[in-house]
C-alpha cells in the first residue's frame, strides 16, 4: 500500500490547521485543568481545617466545661462511633503523656500541620498515611490534636488529573481523525480543480470546476474560477470568430486590391491609367485600414482598457450635440431626424465611445432606410436610470437575425451591396458592454428600435 496519499492528507493546509486547533485546545485544557486543580485542593484543604478546627473547638468548651476527665470520654464516645467519618484524636496530659487517643505522642503545635502517621498494630489502615490535623493547647497545659487522612484530598487529586488526561488524549485523538477527514476532504477537492484544469490545458475549454453549494470558502473559489473560465472561453470564441471572420471577409477587398494591381499591370498603358488604378488600390487599402483599426478598437474595449478614463459624462448634452451634427446630413439624403432629450441625464463613462456608439446607430439607421424615413433618438430618465432609443421607420431586421446582426463583419443580404464592414454594430455592443448597458433590438412598426437602458 502506498502512503503518498496519507502523506498529502498529513501535509494539507486543513491537516495542519486541525492541529493547531487541537494545539491550542490542548493548552487551553492545561491551563484549565491548573486552574482547576489548584481551586479545588484549596477548596477541599480549606474544608479539611474548617471542619478540623471545629472539632478542636468543640473539645476544647467540653474541656471548660467537665475538665480532662470528660474530655477524655467524649473523645473516646467519638473514636468508637466515628460519626464524622475517619478522624484521629490525641489528648496530652500538661506532662506530653497521653491521655486517650489514636495517635502517638508528640510536640505541642498550635493551629494546622501536616504530619505522617506510622502504622499501629490492629489498625485497619494502610501502614503510613499522611494526615492533616489541628492543634490546640489548653488552659491547664493539656494539648488535643484532631486529624483526618488527606488520602480523599489526594484521590481527588488523581482523579482530577485522570479526567484531564483521558479528556486530552481524546481530543488529540479526535484532532487527529479530524485533521485526516478535513485534510483528505480538502484533498480531493484540490485534485479536482487540478483535474479541470488540467483538462483546460489540454484543450477542453468547457470543462468546470463542480460546486458543491455550501457556499464556504473553497465555494466561493470555485464560483470565481468558473467566472474567469467562461470569460476566457468567450474571449477565445471571440478570437477563433474573429479570425474567421477575416479569413473569409477580407478575402473579397484584398482580392479587389490584388486584381486591380494586376489590371494596372497588365493593361494600363497611360499615365491617368496608372494614377486610376493607383487611386483605387489606395482606397482599398484604407478600408482595409480602417476595418484593422475597428478590430482593434473592439479588442481594446473588450478588455476594458479604456476603463481608466473614464468621467462623469452629460449624455442629454452629448445626443444633442450628436443630434445637431447629423441633423443637415440626414435632410440631405431624404430622411428626417428627430430628437426627445430628457435633461439632466448622466453617465459615467468614456465621452468619445458613447459618442461613437450613438454615432453608429444614427449612421446606421440613415445608409439601411429608404429616402422619406424618420430616425428618432429619444433619451429619457427612468426609476433605475435612463433608456435610449434611437428608432426608423425602414424595412427593420428579421427577428431571426437581430442577435447575429453584433457579430464582427455580420451584414444582412440586403445590406451586401452598400458600403460597410459590418463592424458598426460589433462595436456599439463593445461600448455598451463597457458601460454596463444594456442592448436590446426590438420592432418599431414599421423599423427597428435599438434599445439601451441603464
Amino acid at each position: 500500500m502506498s502512503f503518498a496519499p496519507l502523506t498529502r492528507i498529513l501535509r494539507s493546509a486543513a491537516f495542519r490547521l486541525a492541529l493547531v486547533y487541537a494545539g491550542l485546545f490542548v493548552v487551553s485544557a492545561g491551563v484549565l485543568f491548573a486552574t482547576v486543580f489548584v481551586i479545588a485542593t484549596a477548596a477541599l484543604q480549606s474544608d479539611m481545617q474548617a471542619v478540623l478546627r471545629t472539632e478542636a473547638l468543640q473539645l476544647a468548651e467540653i474541656h471548660r466545661r467537665s475538665g480532662l476527665l470528660g474530655l477524655a470520654e467524649q473523645v473516646t464516645r467519638r473514636m468508637n462511633f466515628r460519626t464524622r467519618g475517619p478522624i484521629y484524636y490525641l489528648v496530652q496530659a500538661p506532662t506530653q503523656q497521653v491521655v486517650v487517643g489514636n495517635l502517638p505522642g508528640m510536640p505541642p503545635v498550635e493551629g494546622v500541620v501536616d504530619f505522617v502517621r506510622d502504622h499501629v498494630p490492629g489498625d485497619p489502615e494502610d501502614a503510613r498515611s499522611k494526615l492533616t490535623g489541628f492543634g490546640l493547647t489548653l488552659r491547664d497545659g493539656s494539648f488535643i490534636l484532631v486529624a483526618q487522612d488527606a488520602s480523599r484530598l489526594i484521590d481527588m487529586q488523581h482523579a482530577i488529573i485522570q479526567a484531564f488526561a483521558w479528556a486530552g488524549a481524546l481530543t488529540l485523538l479526535l484532532a487527529i481523525g479530524g485533521g485526516v477527514l478535513l485534510g483528505s476532504n480538502f484533498v480531493r477537492r484540490i485534485d479536482t480543480i487540478g483535474r479541470t484544469s488540467r483538462a483546460i490545458m489540454e484543450g477542453d475549454l468547457s470543462a468546470r470546476i463542480p460546486v458543491r453549494g455550501n457556499n464556504d470558502e473553497i465555494d466561493q473559489l470555485v464560483v470565481g474560477l468558473n467566472a474567469m473560465l467562461d470569460r476566457i472561453q468567450q474571449l477565445m470564441d471571440g478570437l477563433r470568430q474573429v479570425t474567421s471572420d477575416i479569413a473569409h471577409d477580407l478575402r473579397t477587398p484584398l482580392g479587389r486590391l490584388r486584381q486591380r494591381l494586376e489590371d494596372a499591370r497588365e493593361r494600363a498603358t497611360t499615365t491617368g491609367e496608372y494614377e486610376a488604378a493607383t487611386e483605387a488600390a489606395i482606397t482599398e487599402a484604407d478600408g482595409l485600414l480602417d476595418i484593422f483599426s475597428a478590430l482593434l478598437r473592439i479588442a481594446q474595449i473588450e478588455a476594458g482598457a479604456q476603463r481608466s478614463a473614464f468621467a462623469e459624462v452629460d449624455l442629454s448634452g452629448l445626443l444633442r450635440s450628436i443630434v445637431d451634427a447629423y441633423a443637415p446630413p440626414a435632410e440631405d439624403v431624404g430622411h428626417r431626424l428627430e430628437a426627445a432629450i430628457d435633461d439632466s441625464v448622466t453617465l459615467t463613462g468614456d465621452r468619445q465611445l458613447l459618442a461613437q456608439l450613438f454615432s453608429n446607430l444614427i449612421e446606421n439607421a440613415l445608409s439601411h432606410t429608404p429616402a422619406g424615413s424618420t430616425v428618432r433618438l429619444v433619451l429619457h430618465k427612468t426609476a433605475t436610470g435612463f433608456e435610449a432609443q434611437v428608432t426608423d421607420t425602414g424595412p427593420g431586421i428579421p427577428e431571426a437575425e437581430r442577435d447575429k446582426v453584433f457579430d464582427r463583419f455580420y451584414r444582412l443580404d440586403r445590406s451586401r451591396t452598400t458600403k460597410g464592414s459590418g463592424l458598426g454594430l460589433a462595436l456599439v455592443k463593445a461600448i455598451a458592454s463597457l458601460h454596463g448597458l444594456s442592448l436590446a433590438l426590438k420592432d418599431n412598426n414599421p423599423g427597428l428600435a435599438v434599445i439601451l437602458t441603464r
